[in-house]
């Protein structure tokens, strides 16, 4: 009888525990629901999100046990606080009418492949991935914000963009300073994988908001209010990035375009007009004309401005049989940046081709009377066969053909390639600058883009032509008209 009624007794403690645990918002004996977001921004206000693909990668997750190094003071975790803000972003965009996709939607490891095989899976407008940072000083008060871009400040475009306006964001909910960086500045060799393998996919950050390893952060990221703050300072420099819009573009040509199964896109008139189709990517938007940039086969070409959002390429006198690259940037009148683009095709090879170029290429760059034209050449020859015995001799040529036309790091950057791929060359004495520790190259080629037949280009070109000056007539070799930018 008293067993029976200590049993009693002790059914009605344990519950009345809980229930004064529960009063004290402390613990709990059931395991709470994540709170769905219930943050300060109103989405209704926020149209721009409305239909734009996001991806958000919430770092890491289920590696807690094994990964003691992610876990702050006070016992907070860095997958846990990612997985946090990353679903209050979630909410937040898809109540703004944004389609959105998470790498992980529980606390359990995604590998990195994973994780871009379903970005790639979306096929987003954007990506995000959320972080926190950590370091061995955690007695030195290390504290402030980073967002991380894949490549350099010449190529991220709107990535950069992006990164901007996200750390401007960060700094309004955090005292410390921090700044937006290449994401080769901790990974050297390559960047981080979920932005370099999706570099051409779409625009991409990873962001660091501040250290969980600094005890007083620590307590921040512990709060789900805080939490909600920090989703906001993601949202924010979304909604702006898409309201700012994203310029684009392609590539067109005056001829016809034929699908080879060898060499691609084909054409056979070596001096087509080449033109490019801007879209500044935002319906009130026009295109900032001082930041349009092209170059053909590395090699920087005029551009004219004749239509609100076409550009004419001054190339030279001719294209040369060989394959051929169009990359190109530019900026729209809201300051977001294009991303690099490019498109290749190929003018038709026929027999005897690369022994002409190389020889006559070599004479103009040698004698200097024509040099951008030599290297031209030597850069069309170059292209149908980048294994050649004699390669570095190519390349040491190019580099020479680069100097003479006042692009230094153009030439650099050959004589580099003779230094980093042709251990046997001839021209190492030659191309080393100094004796330094072996660095790799990278080339970024830049998001590919379509290269398609417009006949009314040289129509468009000759009436433009002809209201400038009515008395000139129209050159058909990458016209050089007025208002080169």
């Amino acid at each position: 009888m008293n067993r029976m009624l200590l049993r009693v007794r002790a059914c009605a403690i344990v519950p009345a525990l809980c229930l004064g645990i529960l009063g004290m918002g402390e613990w709990t004996c059931k395991k709470k629901e994540e709170p769905r977001y219930a943050g300060g921004v109103n989405p209704s206000g926020y149209r721009m999100l409305e239909g734009k693909k996001v991806f958000v990668d919430a770092g890491h997750g289920g590696s807690l046990g094994a990964d003691i190094f992610r876990q702050g003071p006070g016992g907070v975790s860095e997958e846990e606080v990612n997985l946090r803000v990353a679903r209050y972003l979630r909410d937040k965009l898809a109540a703004a009418g944004a389609i959105v996709r998470m790498s992980r939607e529980k606390d359990e490891d995604v590998p990195l492949e994973r994780r871009v095989a379903m970005a790639k899976e979306f096929a987003p407008d954007l990506l995000v991935s959320v972080h926190h940072n950590g370091t061995v000083r955690r007695m030195d008060r290390v504290n402030y914000p980073c967002v991380l871009f894949w490549g350099s400040a010449h190529n991220a475009g709107p990535s950069l963009n992006l990164a901007e306006l996200l750390q401007n964001e960060f700094h309004k909910i955090m005292e410390d300073r921090g700044r937006v960086l290449s994401d080769f500045a901790a990974f050297p060799e390559t960047g981080t994988m979920i932005l370099r393998e999706t570099r051409y996919l779409c625009p991409g950050v990873i962001g660091e908001a501040g250290f969980f390893s600094d005890e007083r952060h620590a307590l921040r990221l512990a709060d789900l209010q805080y939490n909600q703050l920090e989703a906001d300072a993601y949202f924010l420099a979304i909604a702006e990035f898409f309201r700012r819009g994203a310029p684009s573009g392609t590539v067109r040509a005056s001829c016809a375009v034929e699908s080879d199964p060898i060499a691609g896109l084909l054409i056979k008139d070596d001096r087509p007009v080449i033109a490019l189709r801007l879209d500044p990517g935002a319906k009130d938007a026009t295109i900032d004309r001082s930041s349009v940039r092209a170059w053909v086969d590395g090699v920087p070409a005029g551009v004219t401005l004749i239509e609100d959002a076409l550009c004419v390429l001054d190339y030279g006198e001719r294209l040369y049989p060989g394959a051929h690259a169009v990359r190109f940037s530019f900026a729209n009148s809201r300051g977001n940046r294009s991303p690099v683009m490019h498109a290749t095709f190929t003018l038709e090879i026929k027999a005897g081709d690369f022994d002409r170029l190389m020889g006559e290429g070599v004479r103009l760059v040698k004698s200097r009377r024509n040099p951008r034209e030599g290297l031209k050449m030597l850069l069309a020859a170059r292209s149908m066969s980048v294994t050649h015995p004699d390669d570095d001799t190519i390349l040491w040529h190019i580099a020479q053909g680069f100097a003479r036309i006042g692009d230094a790091n153009a030439s650099d950057y050959y004589l580099a390639k003779i230094r980093h791929c042709y251990p046997e060359s001839s021209y190492l004495p030659k191309s080393a600058r100094t004796q330094s520790e072996p660095r790799m190259m990278v080339e970024y080629k830049g998001a590919p883009v379509s290269f398609l037949h417009e006949a009314s280009l040289e129509h468009v070109c000759r009436e433009h032509t002809r209201k400038k000056t009515p008395s000139a007539p129209v050159r058909r070799s990458g016209p050089r008209l007025n208002e080169v930018i």
